[in-house]
């Protein structure tokens, strides 16, 4: 339910898809707003 149609989520597996095994991966901005609005993010590298 959190992930409503595909396009809020493939970016994220062809990203991933794509990294190295050497590559760092840092999850931010995963804090819940007003209980229940997040925006987690990925950075790799």
């Amino acid at each position: 339910m959190a992930i409503p149609t595909p396009e809020h989520y493939m970016p994220l597996m062809y990203t991933l898809g794509l990294r190295t095994a050497t590559d760092n991966l840092l999850f931010f901005n995963d804090k819940a707003v007003a209980g229940s609005l997040t925006m987690t993010s990925v950075k790799i590298g």
